[in-house]
């Protein structure tokens, strides 16, 4: 069995790096609700032979954040507020399972890698959003009975189904938009992972937010790279420099005022949607064009949404996005 490691070290950073980033919606209108499809080949999806697993999964500990109580919730309530804060009532049904299984292998996954900073608990609310069912009815209004019923639903039919590799359950990772392609493990956490390599999501580019710009004042941009021991020269547009991207398209390295930072620092130092950027000077200012929404390694929850429009099966959704893995039957 291979060792898990170095992926146990680098999910605390995964997790801090906003690894679960829901598109904003308003009354939980899913924004991949949206007309039109790219063009492309038809692709076939396999997860792999099934197998049986002896995980069990019993009721979840999550610790709340905000007053440092541990709260024990069923594992069936607990994937339903997953899903709910994670990809909403509206979107399609097959998408919500993937999205469950994600959610379930998950906090598995990290049940098996237990944190101490956790205080006894399994999983925190700040790695994973959670929406209760006082907050989801608060949130969809006239919409909460269909969207909850909808997501009470889907979780049944998939809360004994798990991703694993090797016999254990996966760090199924998932964001919310990618740029075209999504991400190799290696590219944002510094580890490849055989199951998190890059796939194509070109539905993703359809998305009403997969673009977004960010604009900076020279003034901050040069207080920003100094902070990071950069040396800013008196001519802001000198301060642009070489960028190398990655076979995804993501920022590989970029040049800021004769300093070398990677697509994932700048994108954490500008508070960028994702490390695919563009960077100009104009008029005084700095200004980051963006794609994507999230860091881009796993399951595009856009994605997911686009391909359950075309038919495909969560199954399909899930072998597409986690390549190698295979789903699992956990005990109840």
């Amino acid at each position: 069995m291979k060792s898990y490691t170095a992926i146990c070290f680098f999910l605390a950073v995964a997790l801090i790096l906003c690894p679960l980033v829901s598109v904003p919606k308003a009354k939980d209108t899913f924004s991949a609700n949206i007309s039109g499809n790219t063009a492309e080949e038809e692709e076939s999806y396999e997860i792999g032979e099934k197998s049986e697993t002896e995980i069990t999964a019993e009721n979840v500990n999550v610790l709340k954040a905000s007053s440092g109580q541990v709260s024990e919730i069923p594992i069936r309530e607990y994937l339903i507020d997953c899903v709910a804060a994670e990809i909403g009532g509206s979107a399609e049904e097959e998408a919500i399972k993937a999205q469950a299984i994600a959610c379930h292998t998950l906090l598995l996954y990290k049940k098996a890698h237990k944190d101490s900073s956790l205080n006894g608990a399994d999983i925190s609310d700040t790695s994973q959003k959670l929406l209760t069912a006082a907050e989801q009815q608060e949130k969809w209004g006239e919409n909460y009975s269909v969207f909850r019923e909808k997501a009470e639903k889907c979780v049944k039919e998939v809360e004994n189904k798990i991703l694993c590799f090797d016999g254990e359950p996966i760090m199924a990772t998932f964001f919310s938009i990618s740029n075209g392609k999504t991400e190799n493990a290696e590219n944002v956490w510094g580890n490849a992972v055989p199951y998190l390599v890059s796939v194509d999501s070109p539905d993703d580019k359809l998305s009403p937010n997969y673009s977004s710009t960010v604009s900076v004042t020279s003034e901050e941009f040069k207080k920003v790279l100094a902070e990071k021991g950069a040396a800013p020269s008196e001519n802001a547009e000198e301060w642009i420099g070489k960028s190398e991207l990655n076979s995804t398209g993501t920022v590989k390295s970029i040049s800021l005022c004769g300093k070398s930072f990677s697509g994932t620092e700048v994108r954490s130092m500008f508070s960028l949607k994702s490390a695919t950027f563009s960077v100009k000077y104009e008029d005084g200012k700095f200004i980051f064009t963006v794609y994507g929404y999230g860091h881009g390694v796993g399951m595009s929850q856009y994605g997911a949404n686009e391909m359950a429009k075309k038919g495909n099966t969560y199954d399909e959704i899930l072998a597409h996005y986690y390549k190698n893995a295979v789903i699992s039957t956990v005990s109840q």
